[in-house]
C-alpha cells in the first residue's frame, strides 16, 4: 500500500512533503547517486542571502552555470600587442581568469642589446577597468617578423559567476622589500 504524507499541507506532492521549516537534530542518510551521463540533467540548489533558494541547471549550455569557458579570437592587433580589449563583462558580477593565450605569427626579438639571445613568452592577463573586465596580451621584447602580416591572438578564459562562488576578499601582503613571503594564516584550512 502506498500513500503520501503531508505536514502542514492537505495535498502532498510526493511521499513526504513538509510545508514549513524543518529542524533536524539527528543525521540524514542520503542514498548513493550514480554519475551523470551526457544526456542527464543536473541542478544545483543555492541558498541566497535572503534565505531564498535558487535552482541552477548546469546541464543547460545556454543557461546559468558555475563557470563559463570563453575563447576570444582577437584579430589584427598592432603587431603582437593587445593593450586593452574590453570584454564588457561586469566585474561586480563575474571574475575572469586567462587560462591560456597564443599568437599565430613568427616573432622577431627587438634590437635591444642582448635581446637576440633571449626568448619571449606570451604575457596575457585580465584586469578590471571602469567596472568591466579587460584583456591584455603581448610578447614583451618581440613583434611580428613580418610587420604587414595579420596576427591573431587566441585567448581562453574561465569566467566565474560571483553569486555561485565563495569570495574571500582582498588580503594585503607586505613584502618589506624582499622577494619571499608567507601568509599570516591559510585562507582555507
Amino acid at each position: 500500500m502506498a500513500s503520501q504524507v503531508g505536514i502542514n499541507t492537505l495535498t502532498p506532492r510526493t511521499t513526504l512533503e513538509v510545508a514549513g521549516g524543518v529542524q533536524i537534530s539527528g543525521s540524514i542518510d542520503i542514498g548513493n547517486f550514480s554519475g551523470l551521463k551526457d544526456e542527464d540533467s543536473s541542478t544545483f540548489l543555492i541558498q541566497e542571502g535572503d534565505n531564498t533558494i535558487k535552482s541552477l541547471d548546469v546541464s543547460n549550455p545556454t543557461g546559468a552555470a558555475l563557470a563559463y569557458i570563453q575563447e576570444y579570437i582577437i584579430e589584427d592587433p598592432n603587431l603582437d600587442w593587445v593593450k586593452d580589449f574590453d570584454t564588457l563583462i561586469d566585474a561586480n558580477e563575474y571574475t575572469i581568469i586567462v587560462t591560456s593565450a597564443s599568437f599565430n605569427q613568427e616573432l622577431d626579438l627587438t634590437n635591444n642589446p642582448g635581446a637576440e639571445k633571449n626568448s619571449s613568452i606570451p604575457f596575457a592577463s585580465a584586469f578590471v577597468s571602469n567596472g568591466t573586465w579587460h584583456i591584455v596580451a603581448d610578447y614583451p621584447q618581440a613583434a611580428n617578423l613580418d610587420p604587414n602580416a595579420m596576427g591573431v591572438w587566441t585567448v581562453s578564459t574561465l569566467i566565474f559567476s560571483k553569486d555561485v562562488s565563495k569570495q574571500f576578499g582582498t588580503i594585503p601582503i607586505p613584502m618589506y622589500n624582499t622577494s619571499v613571503g608567507t601568509a599570516i594564516s591559510p585562507i582555507i584550512d
